[in-house]
């Protein structure tokens, strides 16, 4: 009895949190004109209320919202483009246009609107001739590779393949992020998780080569940034020492 109880608690609990989460985020948010004034309505995460604030710089006979499919409220009058509530700097509202998900251009930048902070435009890239490969990070223009917002130095864009969301390569290197996996053997490599890469000689965690790994046994384990060859464990680029029978038992006989 004591436990249907605390089942018919916890479903109670569960379609309270649920009815309320659902209440808050089902009322409309973005931007409102009234009054001649526009305003940007937005979920406070921490408390799940409506949170509502004047945007001081928004002529509101001419604010439109932009429309697309992000997660993120953006829209425009004559003078400038918004990004919630605040001004996305430099950025032209006549030729601002979504180039492909969170990256955006307008007729002399380039912006990334993922993931926030002061300045969202992609230094160096031109807008004329950018674009995103595949759906990941990585994009190119008619002279250079990036992935968010660094610039790959002496990458040619003619040559370079995007593998997945982690790992690029062009004739002569392979890429983590932006960083170059300067001694690894090209024609040897091989992509073992989204964070670990080998060679005939070695494994590397990222860019970095991780001493005392056996590229010929080595496999990585759980999420992907840690692993092991036949003798030792490794946490990231580490070596934590000879497997242990916990380890073991996780890792290798679990899989």
């Amino acid at each position: 009895m004591a436990k249907g109880i605390m089942v018919k608690k916890l479903l109670i609990g569960s379609l309270t949190i649920f009815s309320l989460s659902f209440g808050v985020t089902s009322c409309q948010t973005g931007y409102e004109s009234k009054d001649g004034k526009v305003y940007h309505k937005w979920i406070n995460g921490g408390s799940w209320t409506m949170e509502k604030i004047l945007m001081k710089n928004a002529d509101a006979a001419s604010f439109q919202t932009i429309d697309h499919n992000l997660n993120i409220d953006l829209g425009k009058d004559k003078n400038y483009v918004f990004i919630g509530s605040a001004v996305l700097e430099h950025a032209d509202p006549n030729t601002f246009a979504q180039v492909k998900e969170y990256y955006w251009k307008d007729k002399d930048h380039v912006y990334l609107l993922q993931f926030g902070g002061p300045d969202y435009i992609v230094k160096y890239a031109d807008p004329k001739t950018f674009t995103v490969i595949k759906d990941y990070l990585w994009a190119k223009d008619g002279n250079n590779v990036y992935y968010q917002f660094d610039k790959l130095p002496g990458v040619d864009p003619n040559y370079f393949n995007a593998i997945d969301e982690n790992w690029g390569k062009d004739d002569r290197y392979y890429y983590w992020n932006n960083l170059r996996v300067d001694s690894l053997i090209y024609n040897s490599a091989e992509i073992i998780s989204s964070y670990y890469i080998k060679d005939k000689s070695n494994v590397f965690f990222e860019n970095k080569v991780i001493k005392d790994a056996d590229p010929s046994t080595f496999k990585a384990d759980g999420v992907g940034w840690f692993g092991h060859d036949n003798k030792y464990m490794f946490d990231h680029e580490e070596n934590k020492g000879a497997i242990t029978e916990k380890y073991r038992k996780t890792y290798i006989e679990g899989k």
